[in-house]
């Protein structure tokens, strides 16, 4: 496990779950961890790389793994080399990391906005696998979207796919297009849905709830019709509808949404994110 940057919240759960991917005799082994529940035996399986002596200190006792501060350190054993580290320092990283990998080693990306074919080139390696997580990962209720190189094989892909499920779900896809276009949609949807509460909560403390009282409304709402949606096997246009009684109050609400043209505008959104996500991967 390599790491050179401060834990961003969407990698906190594939540095808390990569440790248990181990190597024994000619059989990979993964075994995932509880959320928040990391067991480390031992700990010498995994190993954390971070220059910066107190941001080591600190993720080495808050993952219970060995530590270092170079790459010399990578030896053989290790099976998965995670990069978790800032864009902007990744082709230094990757350069100096290039002659401490060995052949048979995976190198995860979660960098964004970083392709496969820089991710080869700067660091040697061929066996890369590009990875786009969000923050629910924190909770193992992620969405991970990931494609590996052709060099990456079957055994090695579901080894992958363990990683990333014990996250949350994973989805492998086949061109880095889509995984720009997976940025836009579970990447940074959650944000998405977090706006949309925040506004949800702000109309509530207007009608007269507290605070508390209308993030409990909204949380449990929000949390409530995502499982609806999950175990009905419906689409969410019907289930939209299913609630919407014609002249009723949630017709009247939207009315107001498609007169402001607001589904329009989140679609526009979206496809915003999308092509920043392209800008922010090309050389």
């Amino acid at each position: 496990m390599l790491r050179d940057a401060p834990v961003a919240d969407d990698e906190l759960c594939i540095e808390r779950r990569v440790v248990r991917c181990t190597k024994r005799g000619d059989h990979i082994q993964h075994k995932e961890c509880v959320h928040d529940h990391i067991r480390v035996e031992p700990a010498t399986l995994r190993r954390l790389i971070e220059p910066d002596e107190e941001k080591r200190e600190n993720l080495g006792n808050q993952l219970s793994c060995a530590t270092s501060n170079q790459f010399d350190d990578l030896s053989e054993n290790f099976d998965l080399i995670l990069l978790a580290i800032k864009p902007q320092i990744s082709g230094d990283v990757l350069r100096n990391l290039r002659d401490h990998l060995h052949p048979h080693q995976l190198l995860l990306s979660i960098l964004a906005g970083t392709s496969m074919e820089s991710l080869q080139q700067l660091s040697g390696h061929t066996k890369v696998v590009r990875i786009m997580p969000n923050t629910p990962a924190q909770l193992a209720q992620g969405m991970s979207v990931f494609r590996a190189a052709k060099e990456v094989n079957s055994t090695e892909k579901e080894l992958v796919k363990q990683l990333l499920d014990s996250c949350g779900k994973c989805l492998e896809v086949q061109s880095e297009t889509m995984i720009d276009a997976a940025t836009a949609i579970s990447g940074s949807g959650p944000a998405y849905l977090f706006y949309l509460g925040e506004q949800m909560v702000i109309e509530a403390m207007k009608l007269g709830f507290s605070e508390s009282e209308a993030s409990r409304l909204v949380q449990q709402t929000v949390f409530g019709s995502a499982q609806l949606w999950l175990h009905s096997g419906e689409s969410p246009g019907i289930l939209r509808q299913r609630v919407t009684s014609p002249g009723g109050t949630t017709a009247a609400a939207i009315k107001k949404f498609n007169d402001l043209k607001i589904g329009s505008g989140i679609q526009q959104g979206i496809h915003q994110a999308f092509l920043r996500a392209i800008e922010l991967s090309k050389p």
